[in-house]
């Protein structure tokens, strides 16, 4: 774990109240996650909306976080999509964007996905070419989807591979990805989970991967720099401090998620609308809530 290359951001995107891109909202996104010290932005992921845009505006997007930041951060892309051909599709697209790597996740369709689907998905997409590194996102899988421990090894495996992040907050999954990191000691592993990202740091992984770092990569650097001076109780205060804003933007059973997100973002000036293609309502108590939460936290914000 290394404090200069700690923190990544899963960045949700900004868009204008018609759907279009907020290129201001776009410059703004950019120097708060330079001013909080991130080293890297995952973009069209899930926290980004990247699954229900076109293509042709996640393009737009890749190439105006391009021009903005130029290479001071590191673009990572998701490709993630229903087969192998479209993921091969997204990942010329992302390149020709400007991606510095892409990220493949499980097939979006999941009743229709079956542990030979997944196979020839991941594998034929791994087995092509690709200019870029590429990274696997793991999320928790349904049973019937067949994507299990066994398979995900397989996946990480693949020498194609050169990061995972890990959203499993599994215990088996952990122990899987540090033992296939000792093997291939290229193998960078970053936490998706942000509620508890101070244990699998501790375990061995190489930092942090999260959606919700545009507000709170601050309180996650404190924590992590109190875990690397041997503090760990300071550390674990610093994860309850960023667990709590979590749950007061939330909800403490995470209803809220992408609209209390981008509620949070408009009232601390970096987004100018709160659309999103979820469209979570709010009520009135939840926006009272999340600027209590805003105020309490604004030094770290």
């Amino acid at each position: 774990m290394r404090l200069d290359d700690l923190i990544w951001s899963a960045t949700p995107t900004p868009f204008l109240a018609d759907g279009s891109l907020d290129d201001g909202a776009l410059e703004r996104l950019v120097a708060q996650h330079r001013r909080l010290g991130v080293q890297g932005l995952f973009l069209g992921g899930t926290c980004g909306e990247g699954p229900f845009m076109p293509n042709t505006q996640r393009a737009e997007l890749v190439q105006t976080i391009r021009r903005l930041n130029g290479s001071a951060l590191h673009l990572a892309v998701q490709v993630s999509d229903t087969s192998a051909r479209r993921v091969r599709e997204n990942t010329a697209q992302a390149v020709d964007a400007g991606a510095d790597s892409v990220v493949i996740a499980a097939p979006w369709l999941r009743s229709f996905v079956n542990r030979e689907f997944a196979r020839r998905y991941f594998f034929e997409s791994l087995e092509t070419p690709c200019p870029v590194p590429i990274g696997i996102y793991m999320l928790p899988q349904p049973p019937e989807t067949g994507i299990d421990l066994a398979l995900w090894q397989e996946i990480v495996e693949h020498p194609q591979v050169k990061y995972v992040k890990d959203s499993t907050n599994s215990d088996d999954c952990c122990h899987m990805l540090l033992s296939v990191k000792r093997r291939r000691g290229e193998l960078v592993v970053r936490s998706g989970y942000e509620f508890d990202f101070l244990r699998p740091l501790q375990a061995g992984y190489d930092g942090c991967l999260l959606g919700t770092a545009i507000l709170n990569a601050g309180l996650m650097a404190r924590a992590a720099r109190a875990l690397l001076d041997g503090d760990l109780a300071t550390a674990r205060v610093w994860q309850e401090r960023n667990n709590q804003l979590l749950y007061d933007l939330f909800r403490p059973d995470l209803s809220a998620w992408m609209s209390g997100l981008k509620y949070a973002l408009c009232r601390v000036g970096i987004f100018s609308t709160e659309y999103s293609h979820l469209a979570d309502p709010l009520t009135a108590d939840d926006r009272r809530r999340i600027d209590a939460a805003l105020e309490r936290e604004r030094a770290y914000l």
